[in-house]
């Protein structure tokens, strides 16, 4: 298993009233999420997930994907108990 690194930016919609205003309200430009996964098909549906909630935001026009890295291995140990 392996800790990844989701990198997801939000875009936000232009409402007139000028870019940092709107930014404010669609949350920071670029985001970073930390998931453990298998395999990098796991890491991407849940990135695909992540970015559905930022585009919940109704401020937000758009949260693409912008990176999905290995960040190390996560170490499974087994309950002592």
């Amino acid at each position: 298993m392996n800790r990844w690194r989701i990198t997801i930016q939000a875009w936000p919609y232009s409402t007139g009233s000028g870019a940092a205003t709107d930014q404010k309200a669609a949350g920071e430009r670029e985001q970073n999420f930390y998931v453990d996964a298998s395999d990098i098909r796991l890491a991407m549906k849940m990135a695909e997930c992540i970015a559905s909630g930022i585009e919940a935001n109704p401020a937000v026009w758009q949260a693409p994907i912008v990176g999905v890295q290995v960040e190390r291995d996560v170490v499974v140990r087994a309950d002592p108990s």
